[in-house]
């Protein structure tokens, strides 16, 4: 899967490497210490019930552009959090590159072969000291589908019917961004992508969770905290550039 040109974050250059579970998705946890919350989606129209409640996330575009509000506001762009957890300014949060398919189909034909390979989409964040990142996949799951179909063609083509057959996948955080020429996964890489559990969502905040998509479904344009996070770390390097 290639690098978009729109790709925003920063890290490393370390590879996704393909695991059995999903333990590695853990940073290790900030240690007695209260984290600062982190939040976004100001500005965006009324405000979301899923704020004061464990609701799941919307499935439109209101949605949409709170939860990578707070993708951006968590992350700073970041694929993973900066420092140690020992640090006064240490804030804790989970990344996870998240992927659509349409599944098996639910007839009792003998087949459990998926209709569709999967489909890279974007990338999910938990934040806070208890940040579960099984939690932000369940409550922004149906917003997750939403966007898929709505980047990937090839999900939508199957029909309605096929709605009820998405699959949600998700792997370790990568640097890695598709764009929309990028085919499915081949049959090995889809050996990589788990399938998430259903997680206990009671107390969690959608203000701790965000959604990013890995480039802009047709019809929709993100433009607000990411793209003044981008300026400023152009600028800080600008400065750099100056001194040197």
């Amino acid at each position: 899967v290639a690098l978009n040109s729109v790709a925003a974050f920063t890290c490393p250059p370390t590879k996704c490497l393909a695991t059995g579970t999903a333990t590695t998705l853990y940073a290790k946890k900030q240690k007695n210490k209260k984290l600062k919350s982190k939040t976004g989606g100001g500005g965006f129209g009324s405000k979301s019930t899923a704020e004061t409640s464990t609701k799941p996330v919307s499935a439109d575009k209101n949605s949409l552009e709170i939860q990578w509000d707070r993708f951006a506001s968590i992350t700073n762009l970041e694929i993973g959090p900066l420092g140690s957890p020992e640090d006064e300014d240490y804030e804790h949060f989970i990344v996870t590159d998240v992927f659509v398919r349409v599944g098996p189909s639910d007839v009792d034909d003998g087949s459990d072969k998926a209709v569709t390979g999967w489909y890279r989409t974007g990338k999910a964040v938990a934040a806070g000291d208890d940040a579960d990142i099984f939690a932000a996949l369940t409550l922004q799951k149906g917003l997750i589908f939403w966007t898929a179909v709505h980047m990937w063609p090839q999900l939508a083509a199957k029909g309605k019917a096929a709605a009820k057959q998405l699959q949600l996948g998700f792997m370790p955080p990568s640097m890695y961004m598709a764009d929309e020429t990028d085919p499915a996964l081949d049959e090995e890489e889809g050996k990589e992508v788990l399938i998430p559990q259903r997680a206990d969502v009671k107390g969690v905040s959608v203000k701790e969770i965000g959604f990013r998509p890995d480039f802009n479904p047709p019809g929709f344009t993100y433009k607000r905290r990411e793209g003044a996070a981008m300026k400023k770390k152009k600028s800080a390097l600008e400065e750099i550039e100056e001194a040197s």
